[in-house]
């Protein structure tokens, strides 16, 4: 769309215009380069030859929608600062790459930024997602407003606002888009642009300070106050959720240790802060409980009904598509009953009938009054999770992890309690996943346990290594034994 427009206005102008598209095939379902050359009429009746692929260092311009794409653009060398306008938009939308990160895995927005900035003789910058959404076009009509605006083509704005009109498809839309684009791009084409925040990306925004703060019981909030501020500012966010993940009181025992690990640890305090970071996200394991509770909002229904453009009077019909284990169950029981019932699971997993059938999931209509009714009910035994098999396992747990960090700052092996306060990071996912990553953290801490009582130092670089290797999925772990897969009972039914 944006090819045809270029070209329909270049002609429009009296200028010769060529385009052609080069298909690619990437991890990314593929990414098709289209290529524009524009020239003026020949004087003679010479028939003008134009080029049917790009050159390196011989681009006037450069248009790119996702600035990770501009950033590829980059590496082909398509971008020169002596020659080359980019346009490009700032959003992101994540790779699988990023997204398989068992951490951050996102590229770093600035740096490609500023190489983007320095690598051309002009940069455009611009969301022109937020412009689409915000006007409900394409994005092509944002990216042709911007490359309008920039005044890289000889193209008058009157000509590129009849081309999108002369498309005759989302002709209004478009214009909007296109006009805000322009004016964006002829005030300002050097602005900071900011990092994405990953929880607009997901759609789950976090609340403000302000919020956070009403949500703190006072007692907390005061004594969250006394705290070095980088600790206290991740340790507020903690208490409010484990608040509203189960009670104030849950909140106060987040409190309890927290306060332990500040009273070992000295500034700056960057063990601490792990500490407080992974500690909050630990306590809040999910299960059935909790993904019953987030599947039931009222937050949860509005964003889907955003997302699929629904009208005031519209129905939208949401199902949840369910398949919880044995294992799963057995989590949010009562300890005796619990164990019982994941020690039938086990058994049965571990000698399967040979005419047994996989069991089906179950699909649940969350919209409905019935459906509404059964999550609300699951939701609803958040009370009863302390007297769980699961709570049980993770505080015991949690409590023989802090106790490590304790020693090691005890003992003044200050690198290996930065390390072992970012441990639980492996503890992760559901199913395998969690599986895998809970026996991992537990081998790795046996065998810090082991090594430091022999040489401290030599193990602390042993347990950086081991944490990273597993972090990054480089290392090899034996498969959890029937002990680990235990402990590690998958939580998230879906």
């Amino acid at each position: 769309m944006l090819t045809d427009w270029i070209v329909a206005a270049a002609r429009a102008e009296g200028f010769v215009a060529q385009a052609t598209s080069t298909p690619g095939v990437s991890q990314r379902t593929g990414a098709t380069t289209y290529y524009v050359e524009i020239a003026a009429q020949p004087a003679s009746r010479e028939v003008q030859v134009l080029g049917l692929s790009p050159v390196a260092g011989r681009v006037d311009v450069l248009v790119c929608a996702e600035l990770l794409e501009a950033a590829r653009m980059l590496e082909r060398g398509f971008c020169t600062p002596a020659r080359t306008t980019l346009v490009a938009s700032t959003h992101r939308v994540y790779t699988t790459r990023e997204k398989m990160s068992a951490g951050d895995g996102r590229y770093d927005t600035e740096h490609i930024v500023r190489a983007l900035r320095e690598l051309s003789a002009r940069a455009v910058l611009l969301d022109m997602e937020a412009l689409r959404k915000r006007h409900d076009a394409a994005i092509s009509a944002a990216l042709f407003g911007a490359l309008a605006g920039s005044g890289a083509l000889p193209l008058s704005r009157p000509t590129c606002e009849h081309a999108i009109g002369a498309a005759g498809k989302g002709v209004s839309a478009s214009l909007r888009a296109f006009a805000d684009a322009f004016e964006q791009a002829r005030r300002s084409t050097d602005r900071p642009v900011p990092s994405p925040d990953p929880s607009a990306a997901s759609g789950s925004g976090s609340e403000s300070d302000v919020a956070v703060e009403l949500r703190m019981p006072a007692e907390l909030a005061a004594r969250v106050a006394r705290w070095p501020a980088r600790v206290a500012e991740l340790a507020r966010l903690g208490v409010a959720e484990l608040c509203e993940y189960q009670d104030a009181r849950y909140a106060a025992t987040y409190v309890d240790r927290v306060e332990r690990i500040i009273a070992a640890d000295r500034a700056p305090y960057d063990a601490t802060r792990e500490a407080t970071r992974y500690l909050a996200l630990w306590m809040r394991y999910d299960d059935l409980i909790r993904v019953a509770s987030l599947k039931s909002r009222r937050a949860r229904f509005a964003t889907i009904r955003s997302e699929a453009a629904a009208a005031e009077g519209d129905v939208v019909r949401v199902y949840d598509y369910f398949k919880p284990s044995a294992i799963e169950v057995a989590a949010i029981l009562p300890c005796r009953l619990g164990a019982w019932l994941e020690g039938r699971a086990l058994a049965k997993r571990a000698r399967p009938h040979p005419r047994s059938r996989k069991r089906g999931g179950v699909t649940l209509q969350a919209s409905s009054i019935g459906g509404a009714l059964a999550l609300r009910a699951l939701a609803a035994l958040r009370p009863l999770r302390r007297h769980s098999l699961r709570f049980a396992r993770e505080q015991q747990a949690i409590l023989a992890w802090v106790d490590a960090v304790l020693a090691a700052m005890d003992s003044g092996a200050c690198d290996a309690a930065l390390e072992l306060a970012r441990l639980p990071r492996l503890i992760r996912g559901y199913g395998d996943t969690h599986a895998t990553g809970r026996a991992s953290f537990e081998r790795i801490l046996a065998a810090w346990r082991e090594g430091a009582r022999r040489d401290a130092v030599a193990a602390a670089v042993q347990l950086r290594g081991a944490g990273e290797a597993a972090f990054n999925g480089t290392g090899c772990s034996p498969a959890p034994s029937v002990p680990a897969a235990r402990s590690a009972a998958a939580s998230s039914p879906a």
